[in-house]
Formats: C-alpha cells, sequence, structure tokens
C-alpha cells in the first residue's frame, strides 16, 4: 500500500471512530471509552499494581550436566516458591537494580506494564483476565509467575 493511499485509510478510520462516539477525549493523564462492552465508571479513577508470585522453580540437573559450564548450577538463586513482589507505577523503571533477575524481567515486564496500565492480562486465554501465569527463559532452571492486576480506586 503506498503513503497516501495508507494515511487516506487512516484519516478515515480516525473520523469513523470519533464520530462513533465511542472514543471520549482524554481528562488529564486518563483514556476513557466509552463503548456497550466496557464496563467504566467514568468517575471512578483507578490505579493499577501488579503483584507477582512464585509458584514454582523448576530445575533440570540432566540438562545443566550435559550443557552448562557450571554443571551443578542448581535451581535460580533469585527467587523462591511463594515469594510475592509488588510493582507498581513507582518502582517498574527501577526492577533491574540488583532486585530482579534481568533474564526473567525481559520476559515478564511487558505484562506487568500491561496490568500497570489497567489492560487486560490474558483476555480470552486464562479464566481472569487479570491473571496471567508465564515464565523465564532459563531452559535448565525456569520460574514460573503468576501475574496478578491489582485495581485501587483513588
Amino acid at each position: 500500500m503506498d503513503r497516501r493511499k495508507f494515511f487516506k485509510q487512516a484519516g478515515i478510520s480516525a473520523l469513523a471512530v470519533a464520530m462513533s462516539g465511542n472514543v471520549l477525549p482524554a481528562q488529564g493523564e486518563e483514556l476513557f471509552y466509552n463503548h456497550p462492552n466496557v464496563n467504566n465508571n467514568m468517575n471512578k479513577r483507578m490505579k493499577h499494581k501488579c503483584k507477582i508470585t512464585i509458584l514454582k522453580r523448576e530445575c533440570y540437573k540432566d540438562l545443566q550436566a550435559e550443557y552448562l559450564a557450571d554443571p551443578k548450577s542448581g535451581p535460580c538463586p533469585y527467587f523462591h516458591e511463594g515469594q510475592e513482589i509488588m510493582v507498581d507505577s513507582d518502582n517498574f523503571f527501577r526492577m533491574l537494580n540488583g532486585t530482579f533477575c534481568a533474564e526473567a524481567w525481559d520476559c515478564i515486564s511487558r505484562y506487568v506494564y500491561a496490568a500497570l496500565q489497567g489492560g487486560s492480562i490474558m483476555q480470552g486465554w486464562t479464566n481472569d483476565e487479570k491473571v496471567m501465569i508465564t515464565c523465564c527463559n532459563d531452559g535448565t532452571r525456569p520460574v514460573i509467575f503468576k501475574l496478578e492486576r491489582i485495581d485501587e480506586e483513588v
């Protein structure tokens, strides 16, 4: 598609959305949606947090023995089962100051960010759109995380 056609289509789409009344102007930092399928109350202000719970720490010693430089690495040293970490907009960007595994943070931070913005983490995939089960990408000692969006009325 050429640029002119693209921008023409984009402009027509934006105009159609604006005329349909489904999007109201932002007030402050929020964007409110006025759509029949979205149950928003314009008078409520919400603040969101994300609770990270460590569900499991796996350790595949056979893979560690075969592939790692240190075959006795053991399970992940950063986390323990049952550990809970609360993330809010103040500490989201500081998670890598030695308090969280960089590889694990790289795997889950986009979902944590979505939760902090009030978004659905796993709509249609889990039985609660505010909850997600995910893991880090360490193939010999993965950690299984539960992410939960916590909504608080301000």
